[in-house]
């Protein structure tokens, strides 16, 4: 069954709840916190980007384009299409010799509505260069030229790099191949499902990644994440301000329907989180209060996120009408 986690009120009574899973997996392996079922099988959605980011940095692209910290946390984001996110996936495609006629990620409403107005009032037309994974997909373009693989079917599940991803998924979370099942998210990659204490286990490792498989390459793209939060997400985007509230002491990286996960180096632990219905307004408070437990936030820190506690709920008068609350135990072993 299952189990509610959070809630949303309106005068005073809870007029929505919602239902979750929360695992919370040491980097040697061992469940030590859970909410709910976390056999749970679910997408990661663009949680995943971090791992899908591994073979770009492996491939020895990162030094054939002169690709800096900066450019790696880009190619982990679901940015918001603000010009810091926008120019330089343009710069990216430039080092590659390519333009945005290659990205195969399909335009959509960006994120940052000063952006879309800023279109609007120039005549121009949404482009691909606008979607949120624009600068995954311009890695993953960096990679296909370098090591030769065709540039226009990068997406595809047969393509070299998808092959190469999901050998890195099997290993990280340690499900094995034939047991992933595969899906195709809304930017067109192909999108992995496996129990959400999996996903958590994968994290873990970035936790302390020296340890393990792939583990030069996780360091590098936890520390570029954890030092450009704002390429990773932006403005007023969840995972931005906890990477930032916490100077990056936490690597977090939020995924579409409502999943996140996160690493906590110095615990040495993963989390990973899914809200059953997919509706993402209660990861903020759910994150806070599941790291609010495992004390792994300051008071400072919980100050500087304090607006993501009990996030308010406003109407279209911009006036207070509820709340929503994180109400759960999380189980500690």
């Amino acid at each position: 069954m299952d189990k509610p986690f959070a809630y949303v009120t309106r005068g005073g009574i809870a007029e929505s709840v919602h239902a979750g899973v929360i695992a919370v997996v040491s980097s040697d392996g061992k469940l030590v916190g859970e909410f709910g079922d976390s056999t749970l099988v679910t997408f990661a959605r663009s949680a995943c980007k971090p791992l899908q980011a591994i073979p770009v940095v492996e491939s020895g692209a990162m030094a054939s384009y002169g690709f800096d910290e900066a450019d790696l946390a880009l190619f982990c984001a679901s940015h918001s299409s603000e010009l810091q996110h926008t120019e330089r996936v343009e710069r990216i495609l430039e080092k590659i010799g390519l333009d945005e006629s290659y990205l195969q990620c399909g335009p959509h409403m960006p994120h940052s509505m000063e952006t879309y107005d800023r279109l609007i009032q120039a005549g121009k037309s949404l482009s691909s260069l606008y979607s949120n994974c624009s600068g995954k997909h311009s890695g993953m373009l960096a990679y296909s030229k370098h090591v030769g693989a065709d540039i226009h079917t990068y997406h595809q599940v047969n393509h070299p790099l998808q092959q190469a991803i999901l050998e890195v998924v099997a290993e990280l979370t340690e499900v094995q191949k034939q047991d992933i099942v595969l899906g195709v998210d809304g930017c067109g990659i192909p999108v992995h499902a496996l129990p959400v204490r999996n996903w958590a286990k994968a994290y873990a490792k970035f936790a302390h990644p020296d340890a393990f498989v792939h583990g030069d390459a996780m360091r590098q793209i936890s520390s570029a994440m954890r030092a450009y939060p704002q390429l990773v997400g932006g403005t007023d985007r969840f995972d931005t301000d906890l990477m930032t509230a916490t100077h990056g002491r936490i690597l977090a990286k939020g995924g579409a329907e409502g999943f996140m996960m996160v690493a906590i180096p110095e615990q040495s632990v993963g989390i990973a989180m899914k809200v059953r219905d997919g509706n993402a307004r209660v990861i903020p408070p759910v994150v806070i209060r599941t790291l609010t437990t495992l004390g792994a936030l300051s008071n400072d820190e919980l100050e500087a996120l304090q607006k993501y506690v009990a996030p308010e709920v406003k109407n279209t008068r911009d006036e207070v009408v509820g709340e929503i609350v994180a109400d759960f135990e999380l189980s500690l072993t």
